[in-house]
């Protein structure tokens, strides 16, 4: 059985989602050409002789072609939006957790939304300039609106990207120290050195801030620990056993720490989900058993971690997050 050193995401079959974007343009494609064929006539001598039969229908919709091409592109590009959204989720997912992934998922929803209703205006617009100019000054409006809300994100984005600390890294960020416990979109969540304190830093703050990463094992107050997990599996059914094994040991001496308060925990936006929970033996080691279920009606893995919770000599430590499915 081997350390967990990094967690493990669900495979996505990117070709595949590509695949569907070019199926859903080549619709697209044709089925504009062939709206333009049938309603782009102004008159019955016109139309084609195999359209003849059809004059009177086809000449009452000539009027409505644009909004034919409009119903056309709005079906397309709902569903080439929703499987572009799933391609930025899945890749994010790579090296972000789930709100976060989720956040940048739903931004990639918003700006292709935007780019579609530009679409959609220009058709109906009789001059797509004056569309487009629209378009920019509304933006612009948004942008001095939002200015906060987007420079924190943009800059989420490039932490989450560039990834200057990690998960359980203690680093000091604007006379700020704690262990970093979560990179969201908007922002750095530390956890104070002592642990009694939650710690916020607008990620907007950070690229203009030096950032001191602590070297392991470096002392700040209590004794410093690490917390081992084993091999996890990556998909399990609903209801089955998953067992957690692993061990607790002073990061210095690789001390056993006996009778250590050690729980799992689910990852989730806002306050973690407690799952199962358990002590360490007299070597340290831990043995907890977790009941699969579905955490999230909208979601079927869990982001599961492991924390030793900490005690009065010693500072608590947690694991990589690891990622199982969870099916029925």
């Amino acid at each position: 059985m081997g350390v967990v050193q990094s967690p493990k995401h669900r495979r996505v079959n990117y070709g595949k989602s590509f695949l569907k974007i070019l199926v859903l343009f080549v619709l697209l494609s044709a089925s504009l050409a062939a709206v333009e064929i049938l309603f782009q006539w102004k008159e019955v001598e016109q139309l084609p002789s195999f359209l003849q039969p059809y004059s009177d229908l086809l000449l009452f919709a000539s009027p409505y072609l644009r909004y034919f091409n409009a119903g056309i592109i709005l079906v397309a590009g709902y569903f080439i939006v929703g499987e572009v959204s799933k391609i930025v989720y899945a890749y994010m997912r790579g090296f972000a957790d789930h709100s976060s992934a989720a956040t940048i998922q739903n931004i990639t929803r918003i700006v292709s939304f935007g780019v579609l209703l530009a679409i959609l205006a220009s058709v109906f617009s009789v001059d797509p300039a004056a569309a487009l100019t629209l378009g920019g000054f509304g933006g612009l409006v948004v942008g001095f609106a939002t200015q906060t809300f987007l420079a924190n994100t943009i800059a989420g984005i490039f932490v989450l990207i560039t990834r200057p600390f990690t998960f359980g890294d203690t680093v000091t960020i604007a006379g700020n120290t704690g262990v970093v416990k979560e990179i969201k979109i908007m922002h750095l969540h530390l956890d104070s050195v002592d642990g009694t304190k939650d710690i916020l830093i607008p990620n907007s703050l950070i690229l203009s801030q030096i950032i001191l990463k602590n070297l392991p094992g470096e002392k700040t107050g209590l004794i410093h620990t690490m917390i081992a997990v084993e091999e996890l599996p990556e998909k399990v059914k609903v209801g089955e056993v998953v067992v957690f094994t692993g061990w607790v040991t002073e990061t210095g001496d690789g001390k056993p720490l006996v009778s250590a308060d050690v729980n799992v925990y689910d990852r989730d936006i806002g306050k973690d989900d407690l799952l199962a929970g358990g002590q360490t033996d007299a070597d340290g080691r831990y043995r907890i058993e977790w009941m699969a279920r579905k955490i999230d009606f909208l979601d079927d893995t869990a982001d599961v971690y492991v924390k030793f919770e900490g005690d009065d000599e010693h500072k608590f430590s947690l694991t990589k997050q690891h990622v199982i499915e969870v099916y029925k």
